[in-house]
């Protein structure tokens, strides 16, 4: 569905094509300055009706990149996970005999000199 007013862009459609990028690479990719796009961000001032669109066909066209290198298409882009929410498992390496012992030589290495 097409936002209701022609004239400006959608600022959810905006803040979705524009999260995970870095501001200067989104004001670079868009030829505007940092300050302007961070306006539309921030919804201070009206997003022109071109600004989603350049954003959205760009990311098609990384798409389609991406599939005719066999690729695949990336994860989508979900969010920010932190470390809290990870609970990683206690992994113990095995005993490999008491401290006075050599760990055993690997086959392929030779002893003969």
């Amino acid at each position: 569905m097409r936002y209701p007013n022609l004239r400006y862009g959608n600022p959810t459609e905006l803040a979705y094509y524009a999260m995970g990028v870095p501001l200067p690479i989104l004001a670079r990719r868009l030829r505007r300055d940092e300050r302007t796009v961070r306006d539309w961000i921030n919804a201070r001032t009206r997003v022109p009706w071109w600004v989603p669109e350049i954003l959205r066909l760009q990311q098609i066209e990384a798409d389609v990149r991406q599939r005719q290198m066999g690729m695949g298409a990336l994860a989508p882009r979900l969010g920010i996970v932190s470390a809290d929410v990870v609970t990683l498992a206690d992994v113990k390496k095995p005993a490999q005999g008491g401290p006075d012992q050599a760990p055993p030589i690997p086959s392929f290495i030779s002893c003969a000199s």
